[in-house]
């Protein structure tokens, strides 16, 4: 039997990337488009379709709603119908979520006042009803915080850096590493899951402070970094339910214990 046929869009970013390398050396045919390439391969068709593609810096979404719409929202409805595919893999967020601290309310079927949301997290939101539409076998992964080779945004990236943070050390975020994604993708591709939107991100959440003092890592705070303090916890039962997942705080300090 052969293998699915892919085309990765946001080929060379940090998630695509590794998703090219990883089913090229599975022996899957893989089309790499990114912004360079993208015009010359409209029309062409594959097996599967996954969108790494779109903004992934909030900062950049708040201070320019109207960039990040066209980036994030308009790029998917095009990619919709400039290339056709079997199955539609969408690389979402967990900031689609109002209540990003509560698993209670971060569930994969939990409701989403979109009035409630930051530009970035409303647009990937509607980015998301795009793919339910108008993909004909969607599948929509919402994933944490993404460290991985090749990083050059977060806290993480700055702290190994010696640059200073601009988020509270008390902060505690919802990680998931390059290879979790692949891993889950992988998984996916071969066999379809049943539900068609996952949490795909790490159990719990990790700590700045805690993982710094684990680590030996220093802290320097950029001017009025103290008072922004992040707090996810995000329900990832239903990903733990199709594979094994490590903790937030694991793929955490495995990535930085390699840097």
């Amino acid at each position: 039997m052969s293998r699915p046929s892919l085309i990765v869009l946001g080929a060379t970013g940090l998630i695509g990337s590794s998703v090219c390398a990883h089913f090229t050396g599975l022996g899957h045919r893989v089309i790499s488009v990114n912004s360079r390439n993208y015009a010359e391969h409209i029309g062409l068709e594959a097996d599967v379709l996954i969108n790494c593609n779109g903004n992934s810096y909030r900062y950049k979404a708040n201070q320019n709603p109207r960039w990040d719409f066209d980036a994030s929202v308009l790029s998917v409805e095009k990619s919709l119908f400039d290339f056709k595919c079997g199955q539609y893999a969408y690389i979402s967020t967990i900031d689609v979520y109002p209540e990003l601290s509560d698993p209670k309310h971060n569930y994969e079927e939990a409701p989403i006042d979109p009035s409630k949301l930051h530009p970035y997290g409303f647009h990937k939101w509607v980015a998301e009803r795009l793919v339910e539409k108008f993909a004909s076998r969607p599948l929509i992964l919402r994933t944490g915080t993404v460290i991985g080779p090749g990083i050059k945004k977060g806290p993480w990236y700055d702290l190994l850096e010696g640059e200073p943070l601009h988020m509270s050390p008390d902060s505690c975020l919802s990680m998931v590493d390059t290879a979790t994604i692949v891993e889950a993708l992988s998984a996916f591709v071969a066999k379809p899951p049943p539900c068609h939107i996952i949490n795909l991100t790490g159990t719990g959440s990790a700590q700045i402070r805690k993982l710094c003092i684990l680590l030996g890592l220093k802290i320097q705070l950029a001017p009025g970094a103290g008072e922004v303090v992040y707090d996810y916890h995000i329900n990832n039962d239903r990903l733990r339910s199709l594979l094994p997942v490590a903790t937030s705080q694991e793929m955490t300090a495995r990535y930085l214990s390699k840097r």
